[in-house]
């Protein structure tokens, strides 16, 4: 019997050490529609783990994104995460066993995916499963977010309409910390923040904070946290206001626009340049993520790396790991 293609993505993950529980993706990544204010809520419910989500759960918010274009009851998706944090992206446990990595135990599990391995769940989980759906959207997407907006949860604040922010709120993708200079998605990169911006992030590996995110215009408004859901509702009012047919047009007007800028190519650096970033050669004394990650811990690897450098470029702030 011929597979479909979940079934081929599905024996590419690792059961024992990924979450794809559809009642747990649910709980975790939560969808309302709220008809009166013509707005759909996708809200990230896991606080204890500062609201990473599984990578499967990422898969579900295309999905619920998708659902809210279909549904002409909705003119806006607001994305927002409960706790002090929007989301620090995929959990970190997962990472590199959807493409293939195994426990890394023994040397058998340790040996590196294949190309044609890491090319199907880059492509449609890495960048089509959900930043696609967002880009493309044909509804108004806003983001609130507080705290942390890292990993997948940044990809998502980079590709909405808006994006309002606390004063604390910090911005970036971990990736480049786990595997230095990774390839993204570098069109909307270079369109929110400029080619200067993204090189200093890019290379230092450090966070934008939320003011700076304003200046470079990756956020939209800077706004105290106690204002926070009322602004993004004020926002969401405002939107919803528009004609639905009027609202879709011009949505459809920008993706005219911004395939003719090449949104299209640029996606393909995320998924493409991915298997280069997944294939690094360490020499001697380099730091690796995976390999630290198996030693310490994710929370002991993280907190590591942060201690190799200076504050500034901390993506956990001032914490340092214990002696």
């Amino acid at each position: 019997m011929k597979k479909t293609e979940a079934e081929l993505l599905e024996q590419h993950w690792d059961a024992d050490n990924m979450i794809t529980d559809p009642e747990l993706l649910a709980k975790w990544v939560t969808y309302d529609v709220d008809e009166g204010r013509s707005t759909a809520t996708i809200t990230f419910d896991r606080p204890d783990t500062l609201n990473a989500i599984p990578v499967a759960g990422f898969e579900r918010v295309g999905d619920l994104v998708r659902e809210a274009e279909a549904d002409d009851r909705v003119k806006v998706i607001v994305f927002r995460g409960t706790g002090d944090h929007f989301g620090t992206g995929a959990d970190a446990a997962e990472l590199g066993h959807y493409i293939g990595y195994k426990s890394g135990t023994d040397k058998a599990s340790r040996r590196r995916p294949s190309q044609r391995q890491r090319i199907l769940p880059d492509r449609n989980v890495l960048s089509s499963s959900f930043t696609r759906p967002i880009i493309e959207s044909l509804k108004a997407t806003v983001c609130q977010v507080q705290g942390y907006c890292y990993g997948g949860h940044f990809q998502i604040a980079l590709s909405a309409d808006i994006v309002i922010a606390s004063p604390d709120a910090r911005f970036t993708h971990p990736a480049f910390r786990y595997l230095g200079p990774a390839p993204q998605d570098m069109y909307h990169w270079i369109e929110k923040v400029g080619l200067t911006t993204m090189k200093d992030v890019m290379l230092s590996m450090r966070a934008l904070g939320a003011e700076e995110g304003e200046r470079k215009g990756l956020v939209t408004k800077v706004v105290e946290r106690d204002e926070l859901e009322q602004w993004v509702a004020d926002y969401a009012q405002a939107i919803a206001f528009m004609p639905l047919d009027s609202l879709m047009m011009g949505k459809s007007m920008m993706q005219v626009l911004m395939e003719a800028r090449g949104k299209g190519l640029g996606a393909m650096t995320g998924w493409v340049g991915h298997g280069w970033a997944t294939n690094v050669s360490f020499e001697e004394g380099d730091w690796n993520f995976l390999k630290e990650r198996r030693e310490r811990g994710v929370s002991g690897a993280l907190a590591d790396r942060d201690s190799r450098v200076a504050p500034y470029f901390r993506l956990g702030g001032t914490r340092v790991a214990e002696d």
